[in-house]
């Protein structure tokens, strides 16, 4: 079985900063990590290698060359191959322009995968756009959110997936997409080998030319998105708190803070 799985390089959210004028997040000088959602891919990535023989996993991303560092972690914890589509040509690129590119460099270093897997969203953009438009640029179908995967074959799967406040059970034939929900709350420790195989592991760097890629449709020119305004979100107000031990004598003093507000 052959898998790709989608990850990403993301800022730590609390460290993010923002170009008031491109609309763009500021990167340089802000520690990254890999996207916690993709994680929860390639871990369920790596439950089906187990249960399936002779499943390759390769690990896909778009990014500067650093994103070496998010291909290492993935191989530590069980990818067997990673690519990087890297070039000045994907900056500014939005979620249309960003699938487009991913969708490339899946054909052109996977063929067709029997499944892509992806995180439910990246926790810098939190958009969750990129997978659909993956899937439909190659013409493959998708499953999001999914939380189980319920029983797999060569040819098709079963998963439980939860959207809506919903949880359904649904089928399908490969080739497909799945977004990954949630994962496991305990981060899996890679094997002593893989991390030594990680430590100094080359993935492979891929142009947009070499991916096959249509300049016109990556980067800013490519993508039809526009940031039209960014404002900072101020807090307002004060939290306060009430620790009395008597429940009908905090609701009290609630209620006088809430009669005084209205003067």
């Amino acid at each position: 079985m052959n898998i790709a799985v989608l990850i990403k390089q993301v800022p730590r959210t609390d460290k993010i900063k923002i170009d008031k004028e491109k609309g763009t997040l500021i990167r340089k000088g802000v520690e990254s990590i890999l996207n916690p959602y993709c994680e929860y891919a390639l871990e369920a990535a790596v439950a089906i290698k187990k249960q399936i023989k002779n499943t390759k996993i390769t690990v896909i991303t778009m990014g500067p060359p650093s994103a070496k560092a998010v291909i290492r972690r993935a191989v530590a914890l069980g990818a067997d191959e990673g690519v990087i589509l890297s070039d000045k040509a994907f900056a500014g690129s939005d979620c249309r322009a960003t699938a487009y590119a991913l969708s490339c460099g899946i054909k052109k270093a996977c063929g067709t995968p029997d499944i892509i897997l992806c995180g439910r969203q990246a926790i810098d953009g939190d958009t969750a756009q990129v997978p659909g438009e993956t899937a439909q640029m190659l013409g493959i179908p998708m499953i999001p959110y999914i939380t189980e995967i319920v029983s797999i074959s060569e040819r098709s799967l079963t998963v439980k997936s939860e959207f809506d406040n919903k949880e359904l059970t649904l089928s399908a034939d490969f080739p497909l997409i799945l977004t990954v929900r949630k994962g496991s709350n305990n981060r899996r420790m890679p094997s002593l080998s893989d991390a030594i195989r990680a430590f100094s592991y080359e993935p492979e760097i891929m142009s947009a030319q070499e991916a096959g890629c249509d300049p016109e449709k990556l980067g800013l020119s490519g993508s039809p998105t526009r940031v039209v305004k960014i404002v900072p979100v101020a807090a307002k107000g004060n939290c306060r708190f009430f620790n009395s031990s008597d429940c009908a004598e905090g609701l009290a003093e609630i209620k006088k803070m809430i009669e005084k507000n209205k003067e």
